[in-house]
């Protein structure tokens, strides 16, 4: 069958909730559940076209770069779920509209899009449920773009689910860093999993701020939100200090960045933070108070403002 080109948007996600460990690498069943919110402004473009029946492998271009062996193994990886072995090899052009590898999510939005793209691309026809069943295996994260605006994983159950509130949440990125980080979020996950002395302290209390943060969101309540947020977030952090060899993702500009959101909620502001496999800082907040927020961070930081992303 001819193939026509396919062209999808996906968005990225951040977790309140950290996924962060995993139980099953095979199985693809995280250690922890995780819950978070899909983001408008935090997009990546993705085209499949067919190449010609000569074609010996795919072709994979990100942001405009042809890619290596590696990484267009990784896409060949998730265009074999879908494909049959008569349906030969294709070209995959991706776009970014963030900074790739810098701990904001863009793997999310990346392979959410190759998942959404391929869908259509081999007219699998699978619906939402599927698809985030099969996206976890691209990059467990890009399971929960799959909804919005607000998301759970559940590690017992597999479910991967829309969680409803009445809550008009925002997220604001402080960019603190546009560079590729030096860990990956899967080798730094895979070094606390094997060796965090704290890692089984991390898995028992996340399961605890899964639970409350559902209940948080039913409620409606912002505040309570928020700061399970931060806490989670800095547990998560804490496993890579206590990893071996240790290491950190945050650095003293993230450190600096999350003072001054503490500093703005001590004068009255409504915001709370948190932080991905990257030093880059999140900042939560409500849709009512995105715009005035965005604008003081922007005085000290490069920001990216974005609403949530409702998803059917």
């Amino acid at each position: 069958m001819d193939r026509e080109n396919v062209a999808v948007t996906s968005y990225a996600n951040i977790a309140l909730i950290k996924y962060w460990g995993k139980a099953d690498p095979t199985a693809m069943r995280p250690a922890t559940s995780s819950i978070s919110l899909t983001l408008e402004a935090l997009t990546t473009d993705t085209e499949i076209a067919p190449l010609s029946k000569e074609a010996t492998e795919d072709i994979f271009y990100l942001d405009g770069e042809r890619q290596g062996q590696a990484e267009t193994a990784k896409v060949s990886k998730v265009l074999d779920r879908f494909r049959r072995p008569e349906d030969g090899f294709c070209e995959v052009r991706s776009v970014n509209h963030m900074p790739t590898a810098a701990g904001l999510s863009s793997s999310s939005s990346g392979l959410s899009a190759l998942v959404r793209a391929a869908n259509q691309f081999y007219q699998c026809q699978w619906d939402t449920k599927r698809l985030a069943q099969e996206a976890k295996f691209a990059s467990g994260s890009s399971a929960r773009s799959l909804y919005g605006p607000v998301v759970a994983w559940d590690k017992d159950s597999g479910a991967i689910f829309p969680v409803k509130t009445n809550l008009k949440l925002a997220m604001i990125i402080l960019v603190i860093s546009d560079q590729k980080k030096a860990i990956s979020s899967r080798e730094g996950m895979k070094r606390c999993v094997e060796t965090a002395s704290n890692f089984s302290d991390w898995v028992t209390q996340s399961a605890k701020d899964y639970t409350a943060m559902q209940g948080y969101l039913a409620a409606d309540d912002f505040e309570a939100v928020g700061r399970l947020t931060e806490s989670n977030a800095l547990a998560m952090h804490s496993t890579t200090r206590a990893s071996q060899p240790p290491f950190s993702y945050l650095t003293s500009a993230s450190q600096a960045a999350m003072d001054r959101v503490r500093a703005l909620r001590a004068s009255g502001e409504r915001c709370y933070f948190t932080m991905d496999a990257g030093p880059n800082v999140k900042v939560l907040c409500l849709e009512e108070d995105l715009d005035r927020l965005s604008a003081i961070f922007a005085e000290d930081y490069q920001v990216i403002a974005s609403k949530t992303k409702e998803l059917s």
